[in-house]
């Protein structure tokens, strides 16, 4: 379909194609046709006067009758350097509009697919920075025993990325400033919550937290906290 040149059924009555063909016959036709076909594939569908001899031996034409073709019956723009046929550039302007349609919409597809790609290694590079502030100041029970704690935070799945169902990565950055940092916690929030997905009840919980500085001053373990009204 890149070559798709719109040919209408009623072409032959165009009275300039008509006053061509009583002087040139069907063979004029023809030539009028290899031309516009040859167009059809050029940059804005214009071409080199340089061209017109090759194009009368694909035609198997002498060169005096394609310039005639060309020349005397106004069904080409000709100046110095190039010739076109302004019928064939309107209609295919439906089809450019098309085409450029495409284009764009190639180009957002593009961008949505970079920002994705953007917004996984920025979580990443916050699950590594999580993951090694954890491993150099492990957390404390009040017993004053280690917590055992899982070593890697889970990744992901593609469908956690989508921005209009989920928000994995305000997630995290908000269990970051609510200060969980114990990994094993982490991705039990991030299993219960299904990995940051709108309208869950982890929205409210953090909401209720950040309204209420003196709450959260008191707690000891927040991820321990978080858990246990996500479990309630």
């Amino acid at each position: 379909m890149d070559a798709y040149l719109l040919h209408d059924a009623n072409a032959g009555n165009n009275l300039k194609i008509m006053m061509m063909v009583q002087l040139e016959g069907m063979k004029g036709y023809g030539i009028y046709w290899t031309i516009l076909e040859f167009l059809r594939l050029q940059e804005g569908y214009k071409a080199s006067l340089k061209v017109i001899p090759i194009l009368a031996q694909k035609a198997r034409v002498t060169t005096t009758t394609m310039k005639r073709i060309i020349y005397n019956y106004a069904l080409f723009e000709v100046n110095e350097t190039n010739f076109s046929s302004p019928g064939l550039s309107i209609r295919m302007k439906p089809w450019d509009a098309q085409q450029e349609a495409k284009k764009e919409s190639g180009r957002r597809g593009g961008l949505v697919n970079q920002q994705r790609i953007r917004d996984a290694k920025a979580s990443n590079a916050l699950a590594y920075k999580l993951n090694k502030e954890n491993k150099e100041n492990p957390s404390l029970s009040p017993q004053g025993e280690t917590l055992k704690k899982e070593e890697i935070l889970l990744t992901p799945p593609e469908y956690a990325l989508n921005k209009q169902t989920h928000n994995y990565q305000g997630l995290i950055e908000e269990l970051a400033r609510q200060k969980v940092t114990v990994v094993r916690d982490l991705n039990a929030i991030l299993r219960l919550t299904d990995f940051g997905k709108l309208g869950g009840k982890i929205w409210k919980i953090l909401y209720e937290l950040n309204s209420s500085p003196q709450l959260k001053a008191r707690i000891i373990m927040p991820g321990k906290y978080i858990l246990k009204l996500l479990q309630a």
